[in-house]
């Protein structure tokens, strides 16, 4: 199997500074993007070496600015989103656009 980059690794690369936000797409500091999506971020671990399980599947160097991760597409961005919605860590468009959430 090829090497893939685990989150944990992006977190440890200086030259990385910002990630592409899925919903709002402007460039978020890397450690603010780790906050947000820390239980999605968990995910990207390398688990069972599946390639899904890997930050290279969703993302790459955005060929302008090096030091920012982008999604490679819509869908790679759906499924990071995705992946929230299954684990409740994050709203979904519909509780976005009404300005509320499950419970309420």
């Amino acid at each position: 199997m090829s090497y893939y980059k685990k989150w944990s690794q992006i977190m440890n690369i200086n030259k990385i500074t910002c990630v592409q936000d899925p919903l709002i797409e402007i460039d978020l500091p890397k450690e603010q993007f780790n906050e947000i999506y820390k239980v999605i971020l968990d995910e990207l671990e390398g688990q069972n070496d599946d390639y899904e399980s890997y930050v290279d599947y969703y993302f790459t160097i955005n060929p302008i600015r090096s030091f920012v991760l982008s999604f490679k597409g819509e869908k790679e961005k759906t499924e990071f989103y995705d992946i929230g919605l299954k684990k409740e860590s994050v709203l979904s468009l519909k509780e976005i656009h009404e300005g509320e959430n499950k419970k309420e």
